[in-house]
Formats: C-alpha cells, sequence, structure tokens
C-alpha cells in the first residue's frame, strides 16, 4: 500500500483506536521506509488519534501541551537564576490557560508574576486549534488600580521565542526592581 493512500484512510477515520496504536507500532519498527516517511505517518495517526482518542494519544504521545510546557519549563529555568520570585503574588511555574480548559484553544499555557503594586507581566503560548501555529503572547500588565489593564502585548510566531523571552525578562526586570 503506497503511503499516501495510508494517509488518506487515516485522514478518513477508516482506522479505529487499536488499528491506529498498532500501526504506529509498525511504523516504528518498519525497516525499508524513510526517516521523513515515517516522520509523516506517525503526524497523521498522532493528529487523528489526538482528535478522535485523546485519552489513547495521551498514553502513546504524552499530554498535548507538553512541548509548549517544556519551552516554558526551559525559560523559567533561565529566568530563575537572575528573577527573585519570592515577591510574585502569584503561583510560580507553568500553568494551563483557561482557553485550553474551556476548549476554545488546544493549547494554552502560561507562565505569570504581579508584585505587590499589582503590576504584572505574562508569556503564553497558545494554538487555536491542532493544525495551527504556536503562538507566543507577551503581555505588561496592571490590575486593582486606576490604570488597569493590558499595558503592552507582542504576538508571534513561535520560530521568534527567544525575541519574546527576551521581552517578558526585560518586563519581569521593570516590575521587579
Amino acid at each position: 500500500m503506497d503511503i499516501q493512500d495510508v494517509i488518506q484512510n487515516i485522514e478518513s477515520n477508516k482506522y479505529n483506536e487499536k488499528k491506529l496504536i498498532v500501526l504506529y507500532g509498525n511504523i516504528n519498527k518498519k525497516e525499508g521506509l524513510s526517516e521523513e516517511d515515517k516522520e509523516i505517518l506517525i503526524e497523521a495517526i498522532e493528529k487523528n488519534t489526538r482528535l478522535r482518542f485523546p485519552r489513547a494519544a495521551k498514553r502513546i504521545f504524552g499530554s498535548k501541551e507538553s512541548i509548549a510546557n517544556t519551552i516554558l519549563e526551559n525559560l523559567d529555568q533561565k529566568l530563575i537564576q537572575s528573577i527573585d520570585y519570592t515577591s510574585n503574588k502569584l503561583k510560580h511555574g507553568v500553568k494551563i490557560g483557561g482557553q485550553m480548559i474551556s476548549g476554545e484553544f488546544y493549547i494554552d499555557v502560561y507562565m505569570s508574576f504581579k508584585n505587590s503594586d499589582n503590576q504584572g507581566a505574562s508569556i503564553s503560548l497558545t494554538q487555536k486549534a491542532i493544525d495551527d501555529e504556536l503562538i507566543v503572547t507577551v503581555r505588561r500588565y496592571s490590575t486593582h488600580n486606576p490604570d488597569s489593564g493590558v499595558k503592552d502585548e507582542k504576538k508571534g510566531g513561535i520560530d521568534s521565542f527567544d525575541y519574546y523571552a527576551k521581552i517578558y525578562q526585560s518586563h519581569l526586570d521593570e516590575i521587579t526592581n
């Protein structure tokens, strides 16, 4: 069977959960398949499994937000060396956002910091649907005072994550000093 035929069958939901899992295992063991073909097939299986069988997908591929979590956790490890988190009024670490909890977004994870003057900053990674690009958003905001609201917001693709991480760090430097 041709690889394009297999992908077509996957995308048209011709495989049940068990058959997708077996197909995934077979692809990983199959000799003679190029790494590129394996990657394309596994991506199709993962996408279909995540959409139709989320519990099985989590068991096989890990949680859908694990890559986004890892990206933010790595940033956190870098920032913890230069930022004093003791004055953070919010829970420290990577958190799942409300848009993911409500089902509005496929992925929504973030980190945030708010000082005692209610000045805050956040960085988030969001993905509206499974086929959309992961988006980085950095915000500088204020709460519980006359100038409450978002003071600055920048968004862009994941390819520019390092750029947005630097903006987030400058916001943190601003509100922790």
